[in-house]
């Protein structure tokens, strides 16, 4: 099993079509994870792209149970984006998350996903609404037994099928899973692979990835280009600074050029 699953891994690697409706399914309800014995309550992001000057802003919201319960992004100060998520009780899974978007034009849009689980508590149902609370899509999955989902189908408001089938395989001894897409044919039009469980990347690394002590990504190497990235952590030991660096040769030499920048302010809900 070991050495077909890394032959397919090597297959796999040069397709880079993402498969969105799968991935999304199997990730729905995992939480980010922090570090530290503070519970996080709100996390201040501002993200720099020194190439295209290009800078966001992230407001994120968690609840006690540190589950995300409000995402906003701003451009320039101006909402973006906002994702306000809800939760079927304290210590479910997730019920519904609105999608707000604002456009620079001023343009408004709304969507709304709830999501639907079988007596396991397996996710079954992924059924989205339109602003004007009319049914659009409907993606359909079934499950492994573990709750993975392994086979999603796509379904607009008239009951047909969009967007073709994604079949997943599961490789937990290289943290990895592969999906196959079909289209409406039945004929694959894709296929890549995906990290299964992300708090796990640092003992799992792809090839060129190098993690440091805490377990975060510090260098990238790919065929085109090496990618080294600083830290920054606060006392809990969560990161509040990070930077990215594209290493050039200058005169024989190692040169970093700072090309993103990360910083994050975090609140802690402080010792009762």
């Amino acid at each position: 099993m070991k050495s077909r699953s890394t032959f397919l891994l090597l297959l796999l690697s040069a397709f880079s079509i993402k498969a969105q409706n799968l991935s999304k399914a199997l990730h729905l309800n995992q939480q980010e994870h922090f570090r530290g014995a503070l519970p996080v309550m709100e996390i201040q992001e501002t993200y720099q792209n020194l190439q295209s000057k290009k800078q966001t802003r992230t407001r994120s919201l968690y609840d006690a149970e540190q589950k995300i319960i409000l995402k906003a992004v701003y451009e320039n100060d101006q909402l973006r984006a906002k994702d306000t998520i809800t939760y079927q009780n304290a210590v479910g899974v997730k019920k519904a998350t609105i999608f707000e978007t604002w456009a620079a034009d001023g343009t408004y849009d709304r969507r709304t996903e709830n999501y639907v689980y079988d007596t396991r508590g397996f996710l079954v149902r992924i059924r989205e609404f339109s602003k004007d609370g009319y049914l659009r899509f409907e993606t359909r999955i079934k499950n492994v037994g573990r709750g993975q989902p392994y086979v999603i189908d796509k379904f607009d408001d008239d009951d047909n099928m969009t967007g073709g089938t994604e079949e997943a395989e599961y490789l937990p001894e290289l943290n990895r899973y592969v999906v196959k897409k079909m289209n409406v044919l039945g004929k694959e039009s894709s296929r890549d692979t995906f990290v299964l469980d992300p708090q796990q990347r640092a003992a799992f690394p792809a090839k060129g990835e190098t993690y440091n002590e805490k377990g975060d990504l510090i260098k990238s190497i790919t065929p085109k280009a090496v990618t080294i990235y600083d830290y920054r952590y606060d006392e809990q030991g969560n990161w509040i600074e990070k930077k990215g660096f594209l290493v050039e040769m200058e005169k024989g030499k190692e040169k970093k050029v700072l090309l993103e920048k990360w910083e994050r302010k975090i609140s802690y809900k402080p010792k009762s």
